[in-house]
């Protein structure tokens, strides 16, 4: 379950990387900036990385690729910092089973962050409690001393 979760993302990730990405300020872009098809790529490897990561439950990564000031906001509305997700993960309080994505778009601005918005279809716990369910994504990259990190995730339950 956990390989067909990864491969449907890949699938999405490229679609957003090939198709969607949009440039709203291409006239202003920097001299020396990637490219957005550079800054796609980027982000579809960090993404996957990503997927990779939650399934896993890998702390180090998300020690790794979160910014220092990193917020997520869950279905919920609770708001937990950088160092709390990091600690979700460290101690196996959070756990997923299942992460399919699909629905994905992406926006590049200043050349130095990418908005991305998808659909996440999600199984898993946190503090024992399921968190199953269908999902509206948001994630903001920013590429920060050459580095693109995560800044902020927020999700959005979808009823039905």
């Amino acid at each position: 379950m956990k390989i067909k979760a990864i491969l449907l993302g890949s699938v999405v990730l490229a679609a957003i990387a090939a198709v969607s990405l949009q440039v709203p300020q291409a006239s202003h872009r920097r001299a020396t900036g990637d490219s957005s098809q550079v800054i796609g790529k980027t982000i579809e490897e960090n993404e996957a990385q990503l997927r990779i990561a939650s399934l896993k439950g890998d702390s180090a990564w998300f020690q790794q690729h979160l910014a220092q000031g990193y917020t997520e906001i869950d279905a919920q509305g609770k708001v937990s910092s950088r160092a709390e997700v990091i600690k979700a993960f460290r101690t196996s309080d959070l756990a997923y089973d299942t992460m399919n994505l699909s629905e994905g778009s992406a926006r590049i601005f200043n050349q130095d962050t990418v908005l991305l918005i998808q659909k996440e279809e999600l199984a898993g716990g946190l503090h024992g409690k399921n968190f199953s369910g269908v999902f509206r994504c948001s994630r903001i990259w920013v590429k920060q001393a050459g580095e693109w990190l995560l800044a902020a995730t927020q999700r959005t339950r979808i009823p039905g």
